[in-house]
């Protein structure tokens, strides 16, 4: 493995990691949190900070909170590592759902990805430079959709291609919600507190 020079302060990169190595830093880590992405070859470690964090969990209350409140049935899978050893891709996400293939993946203690399907929908939050593209490994692992978040908002992502995502309005997994709606409350998370802030995006759900 080769060190490389990173992006930035707040990530690490390892060159010429074999998926075989990648495997072992995995098992080494076991279950706890390894904020990560691996693409042919390259591994990245991020750091997190408060603001990623702060919102991160923000959108996984929402989206919780919109599963309740409008009946949809999901399959919380958090961060679990998201690989597929053929595409050589590798990412732990912020927060993923199962909603249409929530049953497929209930009670389950592992999820593999060349036996089951990929979460529906990934919460994404990128409070920081980035050396590689996080929505390109979602893309070729075959996430629909992405709740993506960085320092020009929230953007509803609908996988494109093998490669891609294009931008739409309203939620794929959830289309009564549009990112304009998940943006504004987003934007009072400094003047609101969170117990406020989520009993008035509750409220609003409930007009819906």
């Amino acid at each position: 493995m080769v060190a490389k020079k990173p992006a930035s302060s707040s990530s690490f990169l390892l060159e010429d990691v074999s998926w075989e190595a990648y495997e072992k830093v995995l098992a080494a880590f076991q279950d706890r949190r390894l904020p990560h992405t691996y693409c042919a070859g390259i591994l990245e470690f991020m750091t997190l900070t408060q603001e990623h964090e702060w919102i991160k969990k923000l959108l996984a209350r929402f989206i919780e909170n919109i599963s309740i409140e409008l009946h949809v049935r999901l399959t919380s899978s958090g961060s679990t590592t998201l690989k597929r050893e053929l595409q050589q891709r590798g990412v732990e996400p912020d927060e993923s759902y199962y909603v249409a293939h929530y049953a497929a993946v209930r009670g389950l203690k592992r999820i593999n990805l060349e036996k089951h399907p990929p979460p529906d929908l990934v919460a994404e939050v990128d409070a920081t430079n980035k050396s590689l593209d996080r929505l390109e490994t979602y893309a070729k692992i075959g996430v629909p959709e992405i709740w993506h978040h960085d320092h020009q908002g929230l953007r509803f992502l609908k996988r494109a291609s093998s490669a891609s995502y294009r931008v739409v309005k309203q939620s794929v997994a959830f289309p009564q919600i549009s990112s304009e709606a998940i943006q504004k409350f987003l934007h009072l998370r400094s003047t609101r507190d969170e117990y406020d802030l989520l009993n008035d995006f509750i409220a609003w759900l409930r007009t819906l």
